[in-house]
């Protein structure tokens, strides 16, 4: 057994291959040969002076020894990935990944990129739609556009606006089928959002009642499709504000009520310890702008 380590190119062949338990699929992964594998292998096994595989004959497996030094090659590899990210980040154009939900990306984000590439030219922003709230810890996200109470811990949260609430239909809809009291809505189909069903739970609350009346549900995935579904005259959503103003003021939208405070805002969050806080301020310099100026659009009466 030799005292240098073995290359490390070495350890790549041998880690898919112990993962696949095959030569071949190790191969279709790495865009190489069978053949190359099993070289590259039996150069490994010379090296180190022991068999890492029992070849036996339609398959292979790992011996003992195989077993322990998979982990080594796992953790090496990994070590080698995560350093060669942080290289590429500190002397390569910086990239932010900035996860928000569709109807922030398409309504509010994306039509105004090309400010974003003048305010901040050094920056490659990645923008990612969902619904859930991500784990800053276990996927690669640096931020995020967040609604809530903002009590998220290990989180930087800065304010971005405080929101409202207030329901809202298509103006035909209310034309044909007016709504003056919480007993209209029994004429109604009401929309959810898959994440949010229990709003409507919070709506009878304030009004006193046990459940608001209505005629059907309809139930959506994301809040960008509850609101494009209430546009066309599929019923009666719950709309926040600031982020429909606009379309309240294109009349895309009307507001049923005065619109109501709630105890949440809509934040701009990121890890505390993320190293790229000059990029972030940048972004988050940019999304202010965004909710500044849907605050300043004619808001909803």
């Amino acid at each position: 057994m030799h005292k240098k380590p073995p290359p490390i190119h070495l350890l790549v062949s041998f880690e898919a291959s112990a993962r696949h338990n095959s030569f071949k699929k190790a191969g279709v992964e790495l865009s190489i040969t069978a053949s190359a594998i099993s070289q590259q292998i039996k150069q490994l096994e010379e090296h180190l002076g022991i068999s890492l595989f029992h070849r036996l004959t339609r398959k292979i497996e790992l011996t003992e020894a195989g077993v322990v030094f998979q982990r080594i090659s796992q953790h090496t590899l990994h070590a080698y990935h995560s350093g060669y990210s942080a290289f590429q980040q500190q002397f390569s154009k910086p990239t932010i990944r900035l996860s928000v939900v569709p109807f922030v990306a398409f309504e509010l984000l994306i039509p105004h990129l090309q400010e974003l590439e003048s305010l901040c030219p050094e920056i490659d922003l990645r923008i990612e739609t969902s619904m859930s709230l991500v784990d800053f810890e276990q996927e690669p996200i640096d931020a995020a556009v967040r609604f809530g109470l903002g009590d998220w811990p290990n989180l930087h949260c800065h304010v971005l606006a405080p929101s409202q609430a207030s329901l809202v239909a298509a103006p035909k809809l209310l034309q044909n089928q007016p709504i003056r009291t919480i007993d209209d809505l029994a004429n109604h189909t009401l929309i959810h959002t898959r994440n949010s069903e229990n709003d409507w739970h919070k709506v009878a609350q304030l009004s006193g009642v046990k459940r608001i009346p209505h005629k059907n549900e309809l139930v959506f995935d994301t809040y960008l499709s509850a609101m494009k579904a209430a546009e066309n005259g599929l019923g009666v959503a719950i709309g926040l504000f600031p982020l429909n103003n606009n379309w309240i003021a294109s009349g895309r939208l009307q507001p049923i009520i005065p619109p109501l405070d709630t105890p949440y805002n809509h934040y701009f969050v990121y890890r505390k310890n993320n190293p790229k806080l000059e990029q972030l301020a940048c972004v988050q310099d940019w999304i202010q702008q965004r909710f500044n100026e849907l605050a300043a659009t004619h808001p909803p009466d």
